[in-house]
Order: C-alpha cells, then structure tokens, then sequence
C-alpha cells in the first residue's frame, strides 16, 4: 500500500512540474491600450501552441482566440491604422483589428490587410508593406531559447517590421 502512495505522489508531482503552463508578452502603448498575446503548449514535444489575445484599456478587457500554430505561425505584427483602430496581422492567418472607444473586436474589418502592390520606402513608422498602417512591433515566439519566456514583444524602435507572409 506504501508503494502505491508512494508512486502516486511521485505521480502527482511530476504531472505538477511539467504540466505545460502559459506564456504572455505584453505590449504596453503609453497611455494607449495594453495587448498580451499568450500561448499554451498543445499536448506532445513539439513547438504548437494555443494563442490568444486580449486587450486592456481604461479599466476594460475584451479577449479573443486565435487559430491554433501547428507549425505555420511566424509572428504576429502589431499596427495603428490611420483610421485610429488597431490592427494584428498574422500572415497566414490573416489580420483582425479592434477599436478602443468602444473597446471591441471589428466583426466586420474596414480595414484592409492586402500588402501594397509596390512595396514603398518606409517613412517613419508607416509601413512599407500596407497602406495606412504604422508599425508599433512584433509579437515573437522564442522557443529555441533555452527556459524562460516563451514569446515576446519587440518595439518597432528596437527592430524593423518584417514582411509576413500572404494571408488566405
């Protein structure tokens, strides 16, 4: 009977240590919104997560799912569309915005998220790859990084926006 309590415990505490948890990078625009993207590990030994992101202002907080990453998921860009909303672009999985006054998620996009037909010189922070989006930094994951944080957010001052690839 010592034994099974035993292995139980041993067990128990195992699945505790290793129990696959959350990663979260925060991007905190001044006074403007904070956005967290956070992943969970899918079951099995390899890099495919869960994502989602949500969106904190003025005391609000709205969350949304995003497609899962099995393997496909190259960072996420984050940009200020000159209409004011805000705008995640994912490559392949395409681009979503949302709204601070109201704070939600656009159910229906009027902002478009095809790439430029030329890609312009960058002026500033505009992006040289979609119309009337300025580029505030990439969500990143780091799992080829030893321990530690899974994923990140890089301001747009300390790396230049990369092109993702097209969306559906």
């Amino acid at each position: 009977m010592k034994k099974w309590l035993f292995a139980l415990c041993i067990g128990s505490v195992g699945i505790f240590l290793f129990w696959p948890r959350s990663y979260h990078a925060k991007a905190t625009l001044g006074s403007g919104p904070e956005i967290t993207m956070s992943i969970s590990p899918m079951f099995g030994l390899h890099s495919d997560w869960t994502r989602q992101v949500s969106v904190e202002y003025n005391g609000e907080r709205i969350s949304k799912e995003l497609m899962s990453d099995t393997g496909w998921w190259r960072g996420s860009n984050l940009y200020r569309h000159t209409s004011g909303a805000y705008v995640i672009h994912e490559g392949q999985g395409w681009c979503f915005s949302f709204t601070l006054e109201p704070l939600e998620f656009d159910t229906t996009p009027k902002v478009s998220c095809l790439k430029n037909t030329i890609v312009h010189e960058s002026l500033g922070k505009m992006s040289p790859y979609y119309q009337d989006m300025s580029y505030l930094g990439r969500f990143i994951e780091n799992s080829h990084l030893s321990g530690g944080q899974k994923i990140s957010f890089t301001l747009a001052d300390q790396a230049p926006e990369l092109e993702l690839p097209d969306g559906p």
